[in-house]
């Protein structure tokens, strides 16, 4: 008989098969979690969403040549200051210019940003459709202007307007040769292969464009437009590469004296604080000094190579030392590498632009890049930011 005072006894043989089924689900739930999580980061969601980017990049690729083909299209309606153009049109095709612009942005940060490679194709699909819905737009405003064109311009207008732009065009840029005999008076192929290259793409357009104004009808005044785009391009690539010629002939001398001193006051401190700078700092340094060596030899007749080889030794000068200088040192060493830096990085990319090649989406991404740190560098109040976004922009111009 059980005593009144003892406690009641209770039955918890329904209570370990709860928890263990309990913990059972738990387990599951927790598996589950961690293979979900696994796959979106596995090989083939990474190698998905790369898939996704790239399909995303082309449809800006293709933006970016209906924005160009508009711009011309404009220019070949003599529409792109027109009073009597519709104001709508204007505006759209503004859109589509702010689109294709902002475009390179957003691919660049699509491209640069790490994230997990669901989030990476679930943004890549939404500026996919974005870009989709901006070609569209892009072929209802070339549409629109071509029927505008044609209810506003006779043939005559157009091959007359085409024809203007392209003698203004002949008059103000004047003949490259002189520009080219004066290169080659003083400078090796190599520091003037550019401008030539130029020189060559500008006088193969203004034939084509000649040729065109000669053929009758909408269709020649287009590919006149289309061509004295080109030559106004390389025409100006002439001159660019002319003036950064000589401006490397002026300054090259005292750019290898000081670099040269820099290396020497680097290596005192290498000898005097090598744990503090990177383990072959030595050894990158004298190679600097045989680069610069080199150099010299050729200044006089390779004066951008040799502001080059510059830029490139404090790179590797900086890269040697690291946190062996004082931070007003580097500063100071940063301030006298940035005009120099910042020649090249607009050099390179000045001829990039000059290119007479359809250029992949890569490229084209890399040079809008460019452009993005070289606005970086020009807003950059510390001159050490400012170098390396000179740098980076240096470095992201695709090589030819």
């Amino acid at each position: 008989m059980t005593s009144p005072l003892a406690p009641p006894v209770t039955d918890l043989s329904w209570a370990v098969p709860t928890a263990l089924a309990l913990l059972s689900t738990l387990v599951a739930a927790a598996v589950i979690v961690v293979v979900v999580r696994t796959s979106r980061r596995s090989p083939r969601a990474r190698a998905a969403a790369e898939q996704t980017v790239m399909e995303a990049a082309e449809a800006l690729r293709r933006l970016d040549d209906a924005v160009a083909e508009l711009d011309v299209a404009f220019d070949a309606a003599d529409a792109s200051d027109a009073a009597d153009l519709p104001p709508e049109l204007r505006r759209s095709a503004a859109v589509v210019r702010r689109a294709r612009d902002r475009g390179f942005a957003e691919l660049r940060e699509l491209t640069d940003t790490p994230a997990a490679p669901a989030r990476r194709r679930q943004e890549a699909r939404r500026l996919h459709a974005l870009w989709e819905a901006q070609l569209d737009r892009a072929g209802q405003v070339r549409s629109q202007l071509d029927a505008w064109t044609r209810d506003h311009r006779t043939t005559e207008d157009l091959l007359g307007a085409a024809r203007r732009r392209h003698r203004a065009l002949l008059e103000t840029a004047g003949d490259p040769a002189p520009l080219l005999d004066a290169l080659r008076r003083r400078f090796d192929p190599e520091d003037r292969e550019d401008a030539e290259a130029a020189a060559r793409s500008a006088s193969e357009a203004t034939r084509e464009a000649e040729e065109a104004l000669g053929r009758a009808g909408a269709e020649g005044a287009l590919h006149a437009s289309a061509a004295t785009r080109r030559a106004e391009k390389h025409l100006r690539a002439v001159e660019d590469a002319h003036r950064v010629a000589f401006q490397a002939a002026e300054n090259v001398d005292a750019e290898l004296s000081t670099a040269r001193d820099e290396i020497a006051t680097a290596l005192d401190v290498v000898s005097r604080r090598p744990g503090d700078c990177a383990p072959d700092a030595g050894e990158r340094l004298r190679a600097a000094v045989a680069d610069l060596d080199a150099a010299s030899a050729d200044a006089a007749r390779r004066p951008r190579a040799a502001v080059a080889t510059v830029a490139r030794v404090r790179e590797v000068r900086d890269l040697a030392l690291g946190e062996a200088v004082s931070p007003r040192r580097r500063l100071e060493a940063a301030r006298t590498a940035l005009p120099g830096t910042l020649a090249c990085a607009r050099a390179a990319l000045a001829a990039a632009d000059a290119r007479e090649v359809a250029l992949p989406i890569s490229d084209r991404l890399s040079r809008e890049r460019a452009r993005h740190e070289l606005a970086e560098a020009r807003a950059a109040t510390d001159a050490g930011q400012a170098l390396a976004h000179a740098r980076a922009a240096w470095h992201a111009v695709p090589a030819p």
